[in-house]
């Protein structure tokens, strides 16, 4: 089949798919659903892919919400991935625009399909759960890649809606830390002498945190919430919890700093005569590795789409974190973004505002242009064999995969 005309018979599928695409988007942003429990989000997707001719098992890796369809069935060769995400935040719903990635990711698995069952290879959409860590076990892809979903993957795809067209770039490893303190209750007024305030070990926490700031490297980043204080004003709290994220720009970068952070709750302790005890409440991401080869294959479809993607700054750092970071410790993977708001900027990530833009017509117009770009870069792997070359010649550092976990 010649590339070029595949691509354009793909971008006609997506654009004959678009009203069915913005629906479902509309959907999933209508019904939001943390982690975990993404049951409409995740069985719309799939449903999509069924009708499509994709053979879709559900609830793999012992996710309920996770799901791997396949097409063709049984197909052999190159592979694909198409990484669909679809969990909503507490509090401001959709608010990172993962309607948008979930959408789009089956918008281009459903257009690469169109084109029939000669194509060489196959495509795999993969329903990846609870990529927004609020959720205890947050980290969908993390046992996606524990359970073996990726053996036989040559790339994994995905798109993120943004304020810009950018580049994957890199992302910051993260560590989600629950730091709890054992008190004992007693009449706060009363008899305040014989309590011991988990509260205050919380309080204090925050507080040593606060002076420890200064001096970490401008990479860190640690920022909690007080997740148990108390409750009622005249009772000493003998329960008290936070949670937190610690990131940093490696994974011998976070272990530093989370020691770091750790002794300030330790000290706290001490301090207040609490017990303390430490729980990691959601799966570690490590940094994304940037594949040159498929990122500028995506960079080429994009810019043959009208979008052109923001100049490349090589020390640039993203302070965020992904799963995605992990999946591409073990196979090519491209992480870039496509706005969805006005081109120089518009309203950040994780934001009512943002969650309002991934429906509004730049955001509607992300979704298409993103599925598109998505599956003309899938069919860059399956049908130029130099382009894949390249692409796995350029595939994850041999020391990145070392430090994967």
């Amino acid at each position: 089949m010649d590339l070029a005309e595949a691509k354009r018979m793909s971008i006609k599928a997506v654009e004959e798919l678009a009203p069915v695409l913005k629906a479902t988007s509309r959907e999933i942003h209508g019904h939001p659903e943390l982690g975990f429990q993404e049951v409409k989000a995740s069985g719309l997707l799939a449903d999509r892919l069924e009708q499509g001719g994709f053979a879709v098992r559900r609830g793999v890796s012992d996710m309920p919400t996770a799901f791997v369809a396949s097409w063709p069935p049984g197909g052999e060769g190159p592979t694909v991935a198409l990484l669909a995400e679809y969990d909503a935040l507490p509090g401001v719903g959709h608010g990172c625009g993962h309607n948008i990635i979930g959408t789009a990711a089956v918008g281009a698995g459903l257009a690469v399909a169109s084109l029939g069952s000669q194509l060489p290879g196959r495509v795999l959409v993969i329903g990846c759960p609870a990529e927004e860590g609020g959720v205890d076990g947050a980290g969908g892809k993390v046992r996606l890649l524990e359970a073996g979903v990726f053996a036989g993957v040559d790339a994994a795809l995905m798109i993120h809606p943004g304020t810009i067209d950018a580049p994957s770039g890199h992302s910051s490893c993260r560590l989600a830390l629950e730091v709890s303190f054992q008190g004992k209750t007693a009449h706060a007024a009363g008899s305040p002498h014989e309590g011991i305030n988990a509260l205050e070990g919380v309080i204090q926490t925050f507080n040593a945190i606060n002076a420890l700031r200064q001096h970490l490297p401008g990479s860190v980043r640690v920022h909690g919430v007080v997740a148990r204080g108390g409750e009622a004003p005249n009772i000493v709290p003998d329960e008290g919890q936070i949670r937190l994220y610690v990131r940093a720009p490696s994974l011998p970068d976070l272990e530093v700093a989370a020691e770091r952070v750790r002794n300030c709750a330790r000290g706290a302790a001490m301090a207040t005569g609490c017990q303390v005890t430490f729980r990691e409440f959601a799966r570690t991401y490590v940094d994304l590795v940037a594949n040159g080869p498929l990122e500028e294959t995506f960079e080429r479809n994009l810019a043959a789409l009208g979008r052109a993607l923001s100049p490349r700054v090589e020390s640039a750092r993203g302070t965020g974190s992904t799963d995605m970071g992990n999946v591409s410790h073990v196979i090519p993977a491209i992480h870039p973004y496509v706005a969805i708001g006005e081109r120089l900027g518009g309203p950040t990530s994780h934001s009512r505002e943002f969650a309002a833009a991934s429906i509004s017509e730049r955001g509607e117009e992300c979704l298409i242009v993103a599925a598109k770009a998505l599956a003309m870069t899938a069919l860059d792997l399956l049908l130029s064999p130099k382009t894949l070359e390249a692409v796995k010649q350029a595939g994850p550092r041999p020391e990145a995969r070392r430090g994967s976990r």
